[in-house]
């Protein structure tokens, strides 16, 4: 098991920069093809066999038409690219946002993405986003103010419907691959601060829910009042609620973009609010509730502890990126 991660995770990770590095269709495409043989293999190594099977079959084949599509169009697509709503122009980012999960196109990741192990889980949010987040930007930017906007409105309405936690991180994802893509309206720098904020948040999120083995929101009710306010923390953090360090990214997002972009940002913060009143309701409900079962702490204090102090320091970040 140490043996096969050594070889696998070091070739995800180097076919990740192969297609962000390349200059050629084929070779992008080749390496996108890589990171799908590796991604499939991390996810194969898992106990429970079966049911990972199933999910990176269907993964497998989401991935595979998305490819074809992608392979297909690209020649005729490079033909009419000074045409930009020629609809042969329009079919290779369609097949991006495809693979990678973006909304309107995100149909398939509450279903297949729910049976993934919580390691496989924040790599599809994180770093399986990266080469199609550049590739959109690079090659289709005039799309990225209309991706955005799909996917904020669709993340906030999507993720307020569901009582099952790792499906509302989903459209948590989708909310914020928005936000990523308004930030790479701006400057590389400010995606990379709020990729890297996202990457952490997610991290801790993950890491809450594999030790707990949490499916269901309401299951946190008969945690100890430390893990009720680590999950609080986390959620208004990744809604970017002041003063957590998820704050600060959108608002150097807002604070950059709302004199060109100003109907972006003010649907962003529209449906941030509504996303932060549902988010808030639930969790001062379950801070308030009170259950007569025995409470269960299966988190290391210190981790919650760390985690704590990380995400309050978005005064910190406020101050010196601001």
């Amino acid at each position: 098991m140490y043996n096969f991660n050594i070889m696998v995770f070091p070739m995800y990770l180097l076919s990740i920069i192969f297609s962000l590095s390349s200059s050629s269709w084929i070779l992008i495409w080749m390496g996108m093809e890589m990171n799908l043989i590796s991604f499939i293999f991390i996810m194969l190594n898992h106990p429970i066999y079966m049911m990972k099977m199933e999910s990176s079959m269907k993964y497998f084949l989401i991935q595979s038409l998305g490819s074809l599509i992608f392979l297909l169009t690209i020649n005729n697509s490079m033909i009419y690219y000074n045409e930009k709503f020629f609809i042969f122009a329009m079919v290779p980012p369609m097949a991006l946002m495809l693979k990678s999960g973006m909304a309107p196109l995100h149909s398939w990741t509450p279903m297949i993405v729910n049976k993934f192990s919580m390691k496989n889980v924040f790599l599809f949010f994180t770093l399986q986003k990266l080469v199609p987040f550049f590739i959109l930007f690079s090659s289709w930017n005039y799309m990225i103010s209309y991706i955005s906007n799909i996917n904020i409105i669709i993340g906030t309405i999507g993720g307020m419907t569901q009582s099952s936690l790792i499906k509302m991180m989903i459209f948590s994802s989708i909310n914020n691959t928005g936000w990523m893509m308004m930030s790479m309206m701006n400057s590389f720098s400010l995606f990379l601060l709020y990729f890297m904020n996202y990457f952490i948040l997610s991290f801790f999120m993950m890491k809450f829910i594999f030790k707990l083995q949490i499916k269901w929101i309401i299951q946190i009710n008969v945690l100890s009042m430390k893990i009720k306010w680590f999950y609080f923390m986390t959620v208004m953090s990744l809604s970017g609620f002041p003063p957590f360090m998820g704050f600060t990214p959108k608002w150097l997002i807002m604070k950059n973009l709302y004199a060109h972009y100003t109907l972006n940002i003010l649907l962003g913060i529209i449906f941030s609010i509504i996303s932060l009143f549902f988010y808030i309701k639930s969790s001062l409900i379950m801070l308030t509730s009170y259950s007569s079962m025995k409470k269960i702490n299966k988190i290391k204090l210190l981790s919650t502890n760390i985690f704590m102090l990380i995400n309050l320091t978005g005064p910190f970040m406020f101050y010196i990126f601001n």
